[in-house]
């Protein structure tokens, strides 16, 4: 028969075992303490905030309150996603690492999504710094308007550039398969998918991305333009010429069909051709950055004819 005494003293202990033991179980967690506020120092109250721990890709979210301050206690200890999401402001994403034990606190500053009007202005800002060769700034100014328009592929494809002449190639191709991910069809971005992995010296990549630009739009002269002069620089003259006649074929007035052209013919040996094709370049492109190489090089064939 069990003693009533003994079943008090069973739940005294049990009791006492859960009252020491919870510090304990709260002294492994962490706490997360904030406050989110627009860009003037404004509280942002219902701004919506999760927490993603990436070892388990496990999320929880909440919201900050009418004074924008927001906690949480009981925080699994470990690396996270912080995003803030609020209707009219630029979502906020960083990763930060909450320690055992540790009062994590953090001030969020939230920016207001640009109008249409000052994106274009951006945007327009960005080509101007990228015309000038300052390539910091035309980046900046790209992701400015990327933070607004998070789908915006010329905006991808503009950084990608910028990324490229910088040489951070790598980058140059996470921007501009981002940009053809939102836009199948954007051509400019496999042509400067293609320029960066020529870059990189991936030039077998280079082919395949070209050739799935001739299958998207197989009547863009530019496309053939580019493959030609790949294939010339992988001395595969058959298919250069291919290519070559081909872009000639669809616009005639490219003055790099020609370009490429009269290297193909002077490689090949045929100098009249050459000459023929490159005096073509120089009547259709007299500013281009290889005229005056051109030009000279003409004088010097027709000298050794």
């Amino acid at each position: 028969m069990i003693n009533k005494d003994n079943i008090k003293i069973c739940l005294i202990i049990a009791v006492v075992f859960i009252l020491l033991s919870s510090p304990i179980l709260w002294a492994q967690d962490a706490k997360f303490r904030g406050t989110v506020k627009d860009e003037q120092g404004n509280p942002m109250p219902k701004a919506k905030i999760t927490l993603t721990l990436i070892a388990r890709n496990l999320s929880f979210s909440f919201e900050s309150n009418k004074k924008g301050k927001f906690y949480r206690r009981g925080i699994e200890p470990g690396e996270y996603m912080l995003t803030v999401e609020m209707e009219g402001f630029q979502p906020l994403k960083q990763q930060i690492y909450i320690k055992v034990g540790e009062e994590y606190m953090i001030d969020i500053i939230v920016a207001k999504k640009p109008s249409a009007v000052e994106a274009k202005n951006k945007f327009d800002q960005g080509v101007q710094f990228y015309q000038q060769g300052k390539f910091d700034e035309a980046i900046k100014a790209f992701e400015a308007v990327l933070n607004g328009k998070p789908d915006f592929a010329e905006g991808y494809f503009n950084s990608g550039m910028a990324y490229l002449r910088k040489g951070d190639i790598d980058t140059a191709i996470a921007k501009m398969e981002k940009a053809i991910e939102l836009k199948p069809g954007f051509i400019e971005a496999y042509f400067g998918l293609g320029q960066a992995y020529i870059n990189k010296g991936d030039e077998e990549q280079a082919t395949k991305i070209y050739k799935k630009a001739v299958d998207i739009n197989p009547n863009d002269a530019k496309i053939y333009v580019n493959l030609g002069s790949l294939y010339f620089s992988n001395k595969k003259d058959d298919l250069a010429m291919e290519a070559l006649l081909k872009a000639k074929e669809f616009d005639p007035s490219l003055p790099h069909t020609y370009y490429q052209f009269g290297l193909l013919y002077l490689r090949k040996g045929e100098i009249e051709k050459s000459i023929e094709n490159f005096e073509k370049f120089l009547e259709l492109a007299p500013q281009a950055p290889e005229a005056e190489r051109v030009e000279a090089l003409v004088e010097d064939l027709k000298k050794k004819k």
